[in-house]
């Protein structure tokens, strides 16, 4: 990953540096000649106002300065001949055009040179050329050249910084991120993303985060109510159980009763079992709970068992009790805990009541009339205990799946200890 980024930045700084510089080199050496040509024109010209009027004399040759940039200056009159400066006796082709009328400028061998005409009257009299060696303009030329490749240098090594320092904080936040998702992938849920400070990665890590987050409390839940599901199942377990023992003892002559009471219990487990996974996965949507309906669910469930133990089982509800939002699975779960609870702890009659919260919603009660308890089981640490450990601890397995199900459900459920004998409440809102 840094080296694809950092081959990017130099490789997108390469283009733009040889875009920038390779035009404005070539454009160095036609600025250099017309900059010289100019100046060669310049010096020329100021020499014609100094000429004497008469040039047909070559023995009276004319004293001229030198020009600067090892330059010279060649007068020619109307014949062609040279009647001062240092150039060559022998006229070029440039100074003819100039004789003819015309200012002309180019090269002559390895100098560069421009001829102007000296117009007396009207007529052209002689012609002045200036010229200087090529290497004077190559020289500047190379010496801008030498600059501009030295300033690619240096952008170039400010792209390579740059690049360096980009991939850099590009790479190892993303590096950082690839491992706390393969602390996550490994089962590490408490990991937590770091944050770079880029945004986008930035957005990558919550992500991450929620994901963790999310397969946690999922896999918590399962692994939760898959160790403890058994003591929900209990219950259509033992009915079976009962049912086969008791056909064993007394065989009727009709198995087919048999096999419909086998029958009902399967499907109660069926339910119980899809129930639990459904919960264990993901709290459902809460909607409006038929309390009358859950109470006719309690009494069909648990009637029978309550029976078989020779203990009553007595259900009332309120009239015109609340209307509350849950899930219904759950809250069937909840009270089957709390009545098995009952079943296996207390004594004598079991009641399951239901009336309107003082603040609204509704409390669902479960009492018998046992001794109770000595101690609180809803207890933070004792909850924590018994229901990650998997040890039923008398009363501590049942209550925690109970209480585990009220929290993620936005109920709640406690132990009171208002009347002679213990009372579970179930509250809705």
């Amino acid at each position: 990953m840094r080296r694809r980024i950092l081959m990017a930045i130099l490789s997108t700084a390469i283009v733009a540096i040889a875009a920038l510089v390779l035009p404005l080199a070539v454009r160095l050496e036609r600025d250099a000649r017309s900059e010289a040509t100019g100046r060669l024109e310049k010096a020329a010209a100021a020499e014609v106002t100094r000429l004497p009027p008469s040039l047909q004399a070559p023995s009276l040759p004319i004293v001229i300065p030198d020009i600067p940039y090892d330059g010279d200056l060649t007068i020619y009159n109307s014949n062609g001949e040279r009647v001062g400066g240092e150039g060559s006796d022998t006229i070029d082709p440039l100074a003819r055009a100039a004789l003819a009328g015309r200012t002309a400028q180019g090269r002559t061998g390895d100098r560069l040179a421009v001829a102007i005409p000296v117009v007396r009257g009207l007529k052209v009299v002689a012609a002045i050329e200036a010229a200087e060696p090529i290497s004077v303009s190559d020289r500047s030329v190379r010496r801008q050249r030498i600059n501009i490749a030295a300033f690619a240098g240096l952008a170039m090594l400010a792209s390579l910084i740059v690049g360096l320092t980009v991939s850099s904080a590009i790479a190892k936040p993303l590096r950082r991120l690839g491992q706390d998702a393969t602390r996550i992938g490994n089962g590490d849920f408490t990991a937590r993303a770091h944050r770079s400070g880029i945004r986008e990665v930035d957005e990558v890590a919550t992500a991450l985060d929620d994901t963790a987050v999310r397969l946690g409390t999922i896999l918590e839940r399962e692994r939760a109510f898959s160790a403890n599901a058994s003591h929900q199942l209990r219950t259509p377990l033992t009915s079976l159980r009962l049912a086969i023992e008791t056909e064993l003892a007394a065989p009727r002559p009709d198995q087919s009763t048999l096999l419909a009471e086998l029958l009902d219990e399967t499907d109660r487990l069926e339910t119980t079992i899809s129930e639990l996974l459904s919960l264990a996965r993901e709290p459902n949507e809460p909607t409006i709970i038929d309390i009358a309906g859950v109470m006719r669910e309690v009494e069909a469930r648990w009637h029978g068992r309550f029976a078989a133990a020779g203990r009553p089982l007595r259900t009332a509800i309120e009239p015109n009790i609340a209307p509350v939002h849950s899930s219904a699975s759950a809250i069937g779960q909840i009270v089957d805990v709390l009545c098995d609870n009952a079943l296996c702890h207390g004594q004598g009659v079991v009641t399951v009541s239901a009336r309107n919260g003082r603040g609204g919603g509704c409390v669902l009660t479960v009492s018998d009339e046992g001794n109770g308890m000595d101690h609180d089981p809803f207890a933070a640490a004792a909850i924590a205990t018994n229901f990650n450990s998997g040890s039923s601890n008398g009363h501590g397995l049942g209550l925690g799946i109970a209480h585990a199900l009220s929290t993620a459900h936005h109920a709640h459920v406690r132990l009171t200890n208002t009347g002679p004998y213990p009372k579970f409440e179930l509250i809705l809102q």
